[in-house]
């Protein structure tokens, strides 16, 4: 008598979900671009970091991690071989990666050239830039950038004076807050022609000199 087959033993549970897989280290570009659609953020930052992965789908990925974007390997190489694609990058994401405290001088250069304004906001707000970035800066057509500028901790006392002329009186004003103007500086500020600068400069104290009489 022929044995009639049991039922079929249940398959055993996958180790990860699909979309949960890290990128193999030998996986082509097509595989990694692949992977995104709808994976988590692990494999996202994973991806980002793969030196792998196109030119393009870095330029999306920057956006939201740009730590990744600047940690990967093969990012100078692209940087030299791919310029052009990396120049047409969004606003957005060279912004992010000019935030980045430990982004390069070459990523700043790359946003104060981008023609999307937020990339050169994203430079002007770091907390730490060079002197020859902060005179970049400072020559900026830009006023508002200008004044954002003249309340960055690393100014020097040239670039201070020379804000405290600017011809944009809302650049004065954002001077005027600063807490260590040389006494020169405040001077000619309590007597500048707009009077919100007068106010406001009405909060220092005059240095006292001679004998305090």
């Amino acid at each position: 008598m022929r044995q009639m087959p049991g039922p079929a033993a249940p398959s055993l549970p996958s180790t990860a979900l699909p979309g949960t897989e890290l990128p193999a280290p030998r996986a082509t570009s097509a595989e990694l671009a692949r992977l995104v659609h709808g994976a988590p953020p692990h494999v996202l930052d994973a991806v980002a970091r793969h030196p792998n992965t196109p030119v393009t789908l870095l330029g999306e990925l920057a956006v939201t991690f740009p730590e990744a974007v600047l940690d990967n390997p093969a990012l100078p190489l692209l940087r030299l071989a791919q310029a052009g694609h990396i120049r047409a990058w969004s606003g957005l994401a060279v912004a992010r990666l000019a935030a980045v405290d430990a982004a390069p001088e070459w990523v700043q250069d790359l946003a104060m050239r981008h023609p999307d304004r937020q990339a050169r906001w994203a430079v002007a707000g770091r907390a730490r830039l060079s002197q020859p970035r902060l005179e970049q800066l400072a020559g900026w057509g830009e006023w508002q950038l200008r004044a954002a500028v003249a309340q960055h901790p690393d100014l020097s006392a040239d670039l201070i004076q020379r804000f405290s002329t600017d011809t944009e009186y809302g650049v004065r004003l954002a001077l005027s807050a600063r807490p260590d103007l040389p006494p020169d500086v405040l001077r000619r500020l309590r007597t500048d022609p707009h009077p919100l600068i007068r106010r406001r400069l009405q909060m220092h104290a005059l240095p006292m000199t001679g004998t305090g009489r």
